[in-house]
């Protein structure tokens, strides 16, 4: 399969400059000896925005995100359903021995159930856990890459070989 730097310069949008060679591109960002190519389609198709290495500074990599909460969700409203149904229950026995327990049971099971709805509705809206790699060129936008998963293997390397880069050109 063909990345993305490869079909702009195939498409004849970037041209690499004499002695210029990729050293790193995984279809969002593109580090060679001498730029950084990013933001592939982020205005239209085709388009992308470039800077060369001198122009930028160190990346910012932060981790952003939340893990799903679902499995517990689930339990606690399996919980809480189980909870008011015994509580029900309890309620239509009519034995002393429960009488006192039965309010306890309820508000307990409704507390579970409402706990496990927020849970729930809160990891279906909520982030993925993610890894961004912002890079901060002085003239023009930012340059950014995410990834899946917190502390993400392809983040590291691409910061490694954007520093490599900056390393060969002080040289």
């Amino acid at each position: 399969m063909q990345s993305r730097i490869d079909a702009l310069v195939d498409e004849g949008a970037l041209r690499l400059e004499d002695g210029e060679a990729v050293l790193f591109d995984d279809g969002q960002i593109a580090v060679t000896n001498k730029r950084l190519v990013g933001n592939f389609g982020s205005a239209k198709e085709g388009a992308f925005d470039e800077a060369d290495l001198t122009d930028v500074g160190p990346p910012n990599k932060f981790n952003g995100g939340y893990h799903s909460r679902r499995p517990l969700a689930v339990r606690l409203l399996a919980a809480g359903v189980v909870g008011v149904a015994a509580s029900a229950v309890f309620r239509q026995a009519l034995i002393a021995v429960w009488f006192g327990l039965e309010p306890l049971v309820f508000i307990a099971g409704a507390l579970a159930f409402t706990v496990g709805v927020y849970l729930l509705l809160n990891s279906l809206f909520r982030n993925r856990p993610n890894t961004t790699v912002i890079f901060s060129p002085l003239k023009g936008e930012s340059i950014i890459a995410s990834y899946p998963d917190w502390d993400n293997p392809q983040a590291e390397e691409l910061t490694r070989h954007f520093a490599r880069a900056k390393r060969g050109l002080t040289r």
